[in-house]
């Protein structure tokens, strides 16, 4: 700054003391220090630039960190109501937003803002009644700046909002790009991200002529105050009130204020863009999981079975809209119990308590005696196994996706975890064998395959409790059978409880448990409930199998 409030002065000397012939020994000099001048502001300049990228990086790598850290934080309820796509959007360009202005607009912002009041104080000193006619137009942008501002944020945060529609459309679209192939809606989906892709773009065009209307406004006014100090101190020059060194370094002094004013439709554009992406990104951190740990916590028994009850739960996953009404059960340590019920009745929502994903509303639910939201969350994560209909892996090794609960697990935890889920024959028979990276999400293993490394995976982690949800429902008979025969493995000693529709998996379970409608309907054996439940008989002999069948299968 120094360095360029130096150079009008030079010109002034120049133009006084060296072009009238009084010091003409001195134009080498001003020359070489205009030259001095410069190289020191380019270095400065690009120190500037450099210095700017570092911290506006930083600031997106610590922002960046610090809203992953809090997704992993937030509760299931807040990814329910959350679409990923609305996500993908705030972590990447929203931050991204966020970092250009504030490693890059606030600097500039500050140093307009020097640049006018060490300016405005050098002009003073020349000429005031100058000076403050060249200032009349501040009040005018103010005015343009705040209308501005009123007018272009709501646009702006809606553009980001579409912005991210037009990110979800497309990350649904990749992500079940099986399913579209499949359908054949290849045209249909293309025709949906282009209805979204061009509310994006209208509303982003009604920004940008919001935006470059009053960056222009805000561009010309500073242009008709300098026209006014031309008229007004040419005329003084002419009259001898300035010298023409004066006049020059007054002019060249007020161009150095230009481009702050004009500068300031595109700092205040910026900003509210700003803005805008920041208020995207501060709900995600500013939102409190659902899910809060005990103050102080009460530490599961060191040695407890895994023994499960379920307490008068009543629970919605709308509070309003119950989905388990007054639910009261008992599950002893090491007892193998099956759900089953319509679709819909409340299986999977029961199972959804017992790791703690959600709290009920009303009643409670406790591990080996202790209610599970008084017990640390991690200790409850870890003494319940989940394995689902669709297991999820990740794009990594076979090795990492069962040691996933347990990283710090040798090789031959993962082997024997493997062996005991029927996994190790066609691990080995892979091209690399536990090292194969598998594909995203796993789809190049078959469906089989996934399940018996998520069976794995749970048993690694040697949880108390086992929840099974329909852990057989997507694979053929042959596959069924090797995955219930890893199961009678994994479960052996172990409270585990299984959801299922098919008579193989069911036959494991010593016990079944029938909900209907988010309540306990009945509890039994086969034999029991077949003779006292018509439900049971009803579900069993449409969607299950003959009662004879399932005597059979218990052989």
């Amino acid at each position: 700054m120094g360095c360029t409030i130096t150079l009008p002065y030079i010109t002034r000397r120049i133009i006084d003391d060296v072009l009238n012939g009084q010091q003409q020994d001195a134009l080498l000099p001003l020359v070489i220090g205009v030259i001095v001048i410069g190289v020191i502001r380019t270095i400065f300049a690009l120190m500037r630039r450099i210095m700017a990228g570092s911290v506006s990086l930083s600031v997106e790598f610590d922002l960046r960190g610090l809203v992953f850290a809090h997704l992993q934080r937030l509760s299931f309820g807040y990814f329910d109501r959350m679409p990923v796509g609305q996500l993908m959007s705030r972590a990447t360009s929203d931050l991204q937003t966020v970092r250009f202005f504030l490693g890059y607009g606030l600097i500039f912002l500050f140093m307009h803002l020097f640049t006018l009041v060490f300016v405005t104080v050098v002009l003073l000193f020349i000429n005031v009644p100058l000076t403050i006619l060249a200032l009349l137009m501040g009040p005018a942008l103010a005015v343009v700046a705040i209308r501005s501002s009123r007018r272009t944020h709501p646009v702006l945060v809606d553009v980001q909002q579409k912005e991210a529609d037009v990110t979800q459309t497309a990350e649904e679209s990749i992500a079940g790009i099986r399913v579209v192939k499949a359908f054949g809606q290849e045209v249909a989906q293309a025709d949906r991200f282009s209805v979204r892709a061009h509310a994006e773009f209208s509303r982003s065009m009604d920004a940008a002529r919001l935006q470059s209307f009053y960056q222009s406004l805000m561009g010309f006014l500073p242009v008709l105050g300098v026209a006014v100090v031309i008229a007004v101190g040419g005329t003084m020059t002419i009259n001898g009130v300035l010298t023409l060194g004066e006049f020059v370094q007054f002019y060249l002094y007020l161009a150095l204020l230009t481009f702050p004013f004009r500068s300031i439709g595109m700092l205040i554009g910026n900003a509210q863009r700003a803005s805008a992406s920041g208020q995207r990104v501060f709900e995600i951190l500013d939102t409190e999981p659902e899910i809060q740990e005990a103050d102080p916590p009460v530490p599961l028994p060191a040695n407890g079975g895994g023994a499960v009850r379920i307490e008068g739960v009543t629970f919605g996953y709308d509070p309003d809209r119950p989905v388990l009404h007054g639910v009261t059960l008992d599950i002893p340590a090491g007892k193998v119990v099956a759900f089953i019920g319509a679709t819909g009745s409340g299986k999977s929502t029961i199972t959804q308590l017992i790791p703690r994903f959600y709290d009920p509303q009303h009643g409670r639910v406790t591990i080996d005696g202790v209610d599970v939201r008084d017990a640390p969350l991690d200790d409850v994560r870890r003494a319940v196994g989940m394995v689902g209909q669709e297991p999820f892996l990740f794009s990594d090794t076979v090795r990492a996706n069962i040691a996933f609960g347990r990283p710090e697990a040798t090789d031959a935890e993962v082997a024997e975890a493997a062996r005991l889920a029927q996994a190790d024959p066609f691990i080995r028979a892979l091209p690399e064998g536990y090292d194969t990276v598998v594909g995203e999400r796993g789809f190049t293993l078959s469906g089989g395959q996934r399940q018996r490394v998520a069976i794995a995976r749970a048993f690694l982690v040697d949880p108390r409790v086992l929840v099974m949800d329909e852990a057989t429902a997507s694979v053929d008979a042959s596959t069924e059978r090797e995955i219930s025969e890893a199961l009678r493995s994994v479960m052996r000693g172990r409270t585990t409880i299984i959801i299922a529709h098919r008579l193989s998996t069911i036959s494991l379970a010593e016990e079944i448990v029938l909900v209907d409608g988010g309540r306990i309907a009945a509890r039994g054996t086969h034999e029991e409930l077949y003779a006292s439940s018509s439900l049971y008989r009803e579900i069993h002999d449409q969607g299950l199998a003959r009662p004879d069948e399932l005597v059979s299968s218990d052989a």
